[in-house]
């Protein structure tokens, strides 16, 4: 899903960071924010109260924005208002930033060898390329600032950037091992998605 919001008239700026169940101004904004998308907030309800169709709301916004697309409130951020997606919200609602589009990127095709293993995928406009992976589930969560990115786990690699054909090897793998990775683009001025973790196993 691509969830395009040019800059908006600002009603407020939200000052705090929010989850289920909290209540006033804030939320009020949020959700007025919000329901200006009926494919992030169908409901549009205004109520001022932080429930459980806000929550999935704010989670359909993380995703569109590549904020965070898994996990739980306390595990990675998803499905509440914490820095990132505060300082996203308040960007746009402020007319600090025209946005377009966060990256689309397209699922990776990945060779694997005893050692080492290719991953290649296209993005819809020029961006930055990048791998995380690991013999270790990947952990992340939610980043702390506006443009910082989101805190992954395991080791990094990425590309030159400004193409849309990527293509990242990595080298000095374990044979017969079980890897764990995520890609990941960022364009010119910080929008970033990524694809949600899988696996490989390499060869013997």
């Amino acid at each position: 899903m691509t969830f395009l919001l040019g800059a908006q008239s600002v009603f407020a700026a939200i000052t705090s960071s929010l989850d289920f169940g909290s209540t006033g101004s804030n939320v009020t904004e949020l959700q007025t924010y919000l329901a200006k998308d009926s494919s992030i907030y169908p409901e549009g309800l205004v109520t001022g109260y932080f429930g459980s169709l806000t929550q999935a709301a704010v989670q359909r916004f993380q995703v569109a924005q590549g904020i965070v697309s898994a996990g739980t409130p306390a595990t990675t951020g998803y499905g509440r208002v914490g820095p990132a997606t505060m300082a996203r919200i308040n960007s746009l609602l402020g007319g600090q930033v025209s946005w377009d589009a966060s990256p689309i990127l397209s699922v990776a095709s990945v060779q694997v060898h005893s050692t080492s293993a290719t991953f290649n995928w296209t993005t819809n406009e020029p961006t930055q390329g990048q791998v995380y992976y690991s013999n270790l589930p990947l952990v992340f969560n939610e980043a702390t600032g506006p443009r910082q990115q989101p805190y992954v786990s395991g080791v990094f690699s990425n590309d030159n950037g400004g193409i849309y054909n990527h293509s990242i090897t990595i080298q000095n793998l374990q044979p017969n091992t079980t890897y764990y990775y995520l890609t990941r683009a960022v364009d010119s001025v910080g929008n970033m998605s990524m694809v949600w973790p899988s696996s490989f196993k390499t060869n013997q």
